[in-house]
């Protein structure tokens, strides 16, 4: 837990004038302790100091009950935040001699909060997370560089959002069956309905129902859905569309998941319609089910062959 001090969250030597909690116009700041006016990230060049600005884009900024996360800068649609530039410089601080002061800026103004002094975790300074780069287009997935931050002095206030901390080790949650968004795309729509009509098929045909699991592998900060038929020990991967890019990535998702379940289970996928000859073709030798509706609440389904156990 870190130590509590007085009004000022600063060393004796340092000309820090700014209160913990003091909003102040980011203008300002930067006029008086230099830094970038834009920038999430704004290493200032007059003083020793490394603003953070925590705002609507750090899809992954709060705090664990341990850690500060702060989402790193850049990437763009389709590709990855890389360890240059400001988050280089947050990276380095401690090496430098530089200190790090997270601010909060308010949306749409040039209002920004101090919320303190802060450094690297020694033991593991930043973990990656995968996010959209663009709320509007969700597929157009890439990592995001989370800095994992330690209060020098005092605790951040409570304007902070509280986010989940980063998995020590893989975890396998049971969970209800996910949820659609509050604006679910058709896509979304689309796979929930066919989960729900091929759960529905396996309690009246079979007496049997899907489990669903999140599972977080080690170091991550989000989990992943899957399903699961425990009767036939299979996971299942659900897409609404016979697109081959879709398809590849059911493929990997389902050849990553199974990683994660004991005994190892058979993997199939979810479909709206029978597969064509060349899809079935590349199902058949990854050794995946396809399963599909035929009719109201029934389902047909190929086999594969049968798998050969890797040594």
């Amino acid at each position: 837990m870190p130590a509590t001090t007085s009004r000022h969250d600063d060393e004796p030597h340092s000309a820090w004038h700014l209160a913990l909690g003091e909003t102040t116009n980011r203008a300002e700041l930067h006029r008086r302790y230099g830094g970038r006016i834009h920038p999430r990230i704004s290493p200032s060049r007059t003083t020793r100091n490394i603003f953070l600005f925590t705002t609507a884009a750090g899809l992954f900024d709060g705090w664990t009950g341990e850690h500060v996360h702060f989402t790193g800068e850049g990437g763009t649609a389709g590709t990855d935040q890389v360890i240059t530039h400001g988050n280089k410089s947050v990276l380095h601080h401690h090496a430098e001699g530089r200190t790090l002061r997270l601010f909060h800026q308010r949306p749409n103004t040039m209002a920004v909060t101090y919320l303190g002094h802060l450094h690297l975790d020694s033991d593991r300074p930043y973990v990656w997370a995968d996010a959209p780069c663009d709320p509007r287009r969700p597929l157009e997935i890439s990592r995001r560089l989370v800095f994992r931050l330690r209060p020098v002095f005092s605790l951040p206030p409570a304007v902070l959002p509280t986010t989940p901390p980063a998995a020590s080790a893989p975890q396998v949650r049971t969970e209800s069956a996910p949820a659609l968004l509050p604006d679910p795309s058709p896509a979304q729509r689309a796979a929930a309905n066919l989960l729900a009509a091929y759960s529905r098929y396996l309690r009246a045909m079979h007496a049997t129902d899907m489990v669903h699991y999140r599972v977080r592998p080690a170091g991550a900060l989000t989990g992943l859905f899957t399903h699961h038929d425990s009767a036939r020990n299979e996971l299942v991967a659900v897409r609404p569309t016979l697109a081959r890019t879709a398809i590849w990535a059911a493929l990997g998702e389902l050849q990553d998941l199974t990683r994660f379940i004991d005994p190892r289970p058979d993997r199939a996928l979810l479909l709206p319609s029978e597969p064509d000859d060349d899809l079935a073709e590349l199902l058949h030798h990854t050794s995946v089910s396809a399963i599909w509706p035929i009719e109201r609440d029934s389902f047909a389904r190929t086999q594969p062959p049968k798998r050969v156990e890797e040594r």
